[in-house]
C-alpha cells in the first residue's frame, strides 16, 4: 500500500538516498520544470548536477515540451535515474502528467499527438483533459493527475472529474511541493477513495526546489518504477509549501549569518543563492507572456486578465 510522509527531504538527501540506491530503491522528483518551460529557470545540466550531489533521480516534465526530458537522458548516463516525462496543459487549463517507459515512446507520443496541436497556441492544447487521457492510454505511459485540488485552472477537481476518465488514470500526485493548506491532504484522501497509486514531486521551477518532494520505489528501470506506482507500492516523502513559516525561518537564518559570518562569506552565500542565473530570470520577468502564463495556471484567474492575451482568451468560457 502506498504511503505518504510529510517530512523535509533534506534529512535524507545524500547518504541516506545513496544507501537506498544500493538496495534497489530509487528516489525521484517526478515533477520538475527546466528552461524549456515558459516559467522554468534552471538548465537541464544544473538539474542533473543536483541529482548527482543529492543521490536522487528526476523526471523533467516541461509544459507541452519534451526537449528537457530528452536532454536529461543524454546527460544522465548510468548513474542518474531519469524517467522521461511531460506535463500537458489542456484546453480548459487542466494539467496531466505523463511518464514514459523509454525515450522512443515519449518521442512518438509527442510527435504524433502533441506537436501539431501547439501551432496556434503553445501554452494550451486544443483538447480537454478527458480527450488527452484517451490519447495517452494508447501508449506505454503512467498517467497522473497532478495537484488535483491546486489553485487556478490546473487541478482536475476544479471541473468535477469524469468517472470514465478517472478509471483510465494510474496515479494521483498526492504531494505537490507548491501546494499548501489542505490541498495535498485532500489529494491523498481522493487517491485512496478511487484506488490509485501515489506520486510526489516538487513541481519546482527553480533549482533550489528540486527534490523537496520525491517518490520512492524499488525498481531498476523507468518501466518497473511506473509499475510499482500502479500497484500502489510507492512511498512519497516531502514537504508542502508553508509561506509564513519558510519566510520566518529564512529571516532568522539571514540575521544569524549576518552576526556570525564575515562580510566576504555573506557575499559568497548570496552569490550561491542566486546561482539560478539572475539575468535569465530578469529576462523572463520582463516578458509579458511569463505573467499571463503564471496567472492563468497558478492563480485564481480573472476574466479581464485572461482576455488580455491571445493565448488565454479561450479560458474565459470555462470560468464558473
Amino acid at each position: 500500500m502506498s504511503e505518504v510522509y510529510f517530512i523535509p527531504t533534506t534529512l535524507l538527501k545524500g547518504p541516506i538516498f545513496s544507501l537506498l540506491k544500493k538496495v534497489g530503491y530509487q528516489a525521484v522528483d517526478m515533477h520538475f520544470h527546466s528552461r524549456y518551460s515558459v516559467d522554468g529557470l534552471p538548465t537541464v545540466k544544473q538539474i542533473i548536477q543536483k541529482c548527482r550531489s543529492n543521490s536522487i533521480g528526476t523526471s523533467i516534465t516541461d509544459h507541452n515540451e519534451i526537449k528537457g526530458a530528452l536532454e536529461a537522458v543524454s546527460l544522465a548516463h548510468k548513474d542518474i535515474f531519469v524517467i522521461p516525462g511531460i506535463e500537458l496543459t489542456c484546453h480548459n487549463g487542466v494539467h496531466l502528467l505523463l511518464h514514459f517507459a523509454d525515450l522512443r515512446t515519449c518521442s512518438e507520443f509527442y510527435s504524433r499527438e502533441i506537436k501539431g496541436r501547439l501551432k496556434k497556441n503553445p501554452w494550451f492544447l486544443d483538447i480537454t483533459h478527458n480527450e488527452a487521457i484517451d490519447l495517452a492510454r494508447r501508449y506505454n505511459c503512467l498517467i497522473t493527475t497532478p495537484h488535483p485540488y491546486g489553485p487556478g485552472f490546473c487541478g482536475i477537481q476544479k471541473w468535477g472529474a469524469n468517472k470514465s476518465s478517472i478509471k483510465k488514470i494510474d496515479a494521483v500526485e498526492v504531494l505537490n511541493g507548491t501546494c499548501k493548506g489542505k490541498m495535498n491532504p485532500r489529494a491523498i484522501t481522493w487517491a485512496k477513495k478511487i484506488g490509485k497509486g501515489f506520486i510526489g514531486g516538487s513541481d519546482g521551477h527553480a533549482l533550489t526546489e528540486h527534490g523537496t518532494s520525491v517518490t520512492l520505489c524499488q525498481a531498476e528501470t523507468p518501466e518497473s518504477f511506473m509499475e510499482e506506482i500502479r500497484r500502489r507500492r510507492s512511498v512519497v516523502i516531502g514537504a508542502q509549501e508553508r509561506l509564513l513559516e519558510d519566510g520566518m525561518n529564512t529571516l532568522h537564518k539571514f540575521l544569524r549569518e549576518e552576526k556570525k559570518a564575515y562580510k566576504k562569506q555573506i557575499e559568497m552565500m548570496w552569490k550561491d543563492r542566486f546561482s539560478l542565473d539572475w539575468h535569465y530570470f530578469k529576462k523572463k520577468l520582463k516578458d509579458k507572456h511569463f505573467f499571463h502564463h503564471y496567472h492563468a495556471h497558478h492563480q485564481e484567474p480573472k476574466e479581464e486578465h485572461l482576455l488580455a492575451h491571445p493565448h488565454t482568451r479561450h479560458l474565459t468560457k470555462y470560468l464558473k
